[in-house]
C-alpha cells in the first residue's frame, strides 16, 4: 500500500508534464487586442496573422507571415528548436495551417500588413483560385525566409 502512494505524485507529474509539452495548438488571435512580437503592431486582419510556439509552450502572435518569418530569421536557436510555426488560410481566416502544409504566395496586389505581399493557402485549387484573382507566384516557406531576410526593413 505504501509503494503505491509513492508512486502516485510521481505519475500524476509525469501527466503534467507531458500534457504541457504537447499543448502546441494555435491560439486564438484577439483582433484589436494582440500586439505582433515583431513589430509591435496590433494585430487588425485574420487572413495575415500567424503564431509561433515554442516547444515549452510560449506563444508569440503575428500581424503578417513577414514578421513571423522575420522573427524566427532572428530567433535565439532556443525558440526554433521544435517550435510549431501557424499562419491563417488567407481564404479561412478561421483555419490555421502548419507552415509545413501552408502553400505561401507573394503579390504585389495583396497589402499584407507589413508590405511584403505574402499571403498562405491550404491547397492548391486555393493557390489557382487566388492566383488567378491576384495574379501572385506561389514561394516555397525556405524562400519565403530568404525573401523576408533580404526585404523587411
Amino acid at each position: 500500500m505504501v509503494r503505491k502512494t509513492k508512486q502516485y505524485p510521481f505519475l500524476l507529474l509525469l501527466v503534467i508534464t507531458l500534457s504541457a509539452c504537447s499543448n502546441q495548438k494555435p491560439r486564438a488571435i484577439n483582433i484589436g487586442e494582440d500586439n505582433c512580437a515583431y513589430c509591435k503592431m496590433g494585430i487588425t486582419d485574420n487572413r495575415f496573422s500567424s503564431e509561433l510556439i515554442t516547444s515549452k509552450g510560449k506563444v508569440y502572435k503575428f500581424d503578417a507571415v513577414e514578421c513571423l518569418a522575420a522573427f524566427y530569421n532572428n530567433a535565439d536557436p532556443t525558440v526554433k528548436d521544435n517550435a510549431k510555426l501557424w499562419v491563417h488560410d488567407f481564404l479561412n481566416p478561421d483555419k490555421w495551417l502548419s507552415v509545413n502544409t501552408a502553400i505561401f504566395m507573394k503579390s504585389e496586389k495583396i497589402s499584407s500588413p507589413m508590405a511584403l505581399h505574402l499571403l498562405a493557402v491550404s491547397s492548391d485549387s486555393e493557390m489557382v483560385r487566388i492566383q488567378q484573382e491576384f495574379d501572385g507566384e506561389q514561394i516555397r516557406w525556405k524562400d519565403l525566409l530568404n525573401y523576408v531576410n533580404e526585404n523587411m526593413k
